[in-house]
């Protein structure tokens, strides 16, 4: 069973209720599944909480739910992942890329401007909202009770700040000599992995960042579209030990 997300702010703990509302859950469980009062669901607050609940009304507006039971979520990765990735020319490789990231367990997404980025505009509010939503259904589809946030656009310029210090900043290029999974330090819980648009990263860049304390690894031999590359070395990096 997959879970269903509805935020903090609407839940009720001491009154042992929740409600499910906006276009997106409430649509798909009262017009997809058409649900109705006494059938049970699992909903998750996005912040690792599972509550174990039934159906007690379906308005116009709202599900509303008696909470049956809450559980905590313990298995998350001990991993954050911090996925920094190119906009790519077809938006549905990108949202795939996300898609797929969430299921497997990364901790946030956020989309970053390159020297070969094609949609260089293509990020307005609109679109982050729908992979806001997209994150929402991967999490509930995989039974994850962490919803990743979804950052705003950046430039590559920000990759450079010296405030990101941590050792876990891995660049995917496909000249590297070093596999991704020997470039990742186990001293540190957090990983930054970035993944360029087609046409990868210029040398120019990736010395830059190299300048800058981000370390470089591939995937092997084989050339990758953005989007596997996103998705295997997230699934390569949480497996390392």
């Amino acid at each position: 069973m997959e879970y269903y997300y509805t935020p903090k702010k609407n839940i009720d703990i001491s009154g042992k209720s929740l409600f499910i509302d906006g276009d997106f859950e409430y649509r798909h469980l009262a017009k997809v599944l058409r649900k109705k009062p006494g059938d049970s669901i699992d909903v998750t607050d996005g912040e690792l909480n599972i509550y174990r609940c039934e159906i007690t009304d379906i308005s116009k507006e709202q599900i509303r739910c008696n909470i049956k039971q809450i559980e905590t979520d313990l298995y998350e990765p001990d991993k954050r992942i911090h996925l920094y990735i190119a906009p790519l020319k077809n938006l549905d490789r990108y949202e795939f890329a996300v898609e797929k990231a969430v299921e497997l367990g990364v901790y946030s997404v956020t989309p970053v401007i390159t020297e070969r980025t094609i949609n260089k505009s293509i990020f307005n509010e609109t679109k982050l909202n729908r992979l806001h939503r997209i994150s929402i259904s991967a999490m509930g589809q995989s039974q994850r009770c962490f919803l990743p946030k979804i950052n705003n656009i950046i430039k590559f310029d920000d990759l450079l700040d010296s405030t990101m210090s941590n050792k876990n900043r891995i660049v995917m290029y496909e000249f590297s000599e070093k596999d991704a999974k020997f470039v990742y330090d186990d001293s540190s819980r957090d990983v930054f992995l970035l993944i360029g648009p087609e046409g990868g990263f210029s040398e120019v860049e990736v010395d830059r960042l190299k300048n800058s304390g981000w370390q470089a690894g591939s995937l092997g031999e084989r050339k990758l579209r953005a989007e596997t590359a996103a998705v295997v070395a997230v699934f390569e990096i949480l497996n390392c030990n």
